[in-house]
């Protein structure tokens, strides 16, 4: 059972210098075009020059799209990320795990997560249920996350071969399970 879980989590880790958010989601895109039903939240970040914080996540399922940042002020050097906009997004993830998806996506597994907040029971839930998931997690945040997946996950580098790679060895399970 360990091993089949194993299969069925993917955690895209990257450093802050490189963007999984674009592979993630062309990923998505091709996947969708063939009926594969996915749900969950991709992360879409502002315009760099005109709102470097503007952040929102995506529900994959509906297209609504929900802010994530809080302005903190222009001394301000803390995570902006809004503890209320996370539950919010929550949220959206359970009614997408609810759907039962093919494949769920997490944005991020973040700072709230790290910290045991965040969508960590949903991610735990999509688990529970069996769901496929695929989550983008920091590098920074990796100890953490670790310590959350307890080895059940593939680590993956930021590119669509590697996702592309994890989803084939997955399939067989899946068309099994069908």
């Amino acid at each position: 059972m360990r091993s089949e879980q194993a299969k069925r989590m993917a955690a895209i880790v990257f450093d802050r210098n490189e963007a999984p958010d674009q592979p993630l989601a062309d990923f998505i895109e091709a996947k969708r075009s063939r009926a594969v039903r996915i749900g969950g939240l991709v992360q879409e970040d502002g315009d760099a020059l005109r709102a470097p914080r503007d952040v929102a996540v995506r529900d994959i399922a509906t297209g609504e799209s929900l802010p994530i940042m809080q302005e903190l002020g222009a001394d301000a050097t803390g995570c902006s990320v809004d503890p209320s906009a996370i539950a919010a997004a929550a949220q959206m993830l359970a009614r997408a795990i609810a759907a039962r998806p093919q494949l769920l996506v997490v944005n991020r597994f973040g700072r709230l997560e790290a910290e045991g907040r965040g969508m960590r029971v949903e991610i735990a839930q999509a688990l529970i249920d069996e769901i496929p998931l695929i989550v983008c997690v920091p590098r920074r945040y990796l100890e953490a996350w670790n310590a959350f997946a307890d080895g059940l996950d593939a680590q993956i580098p930021p590119l669509r071969a590697a996702i592309e790679a994890w989803w084939t060895s997955l399939e067989p399970s899946l068309n099994a399970a069908s």
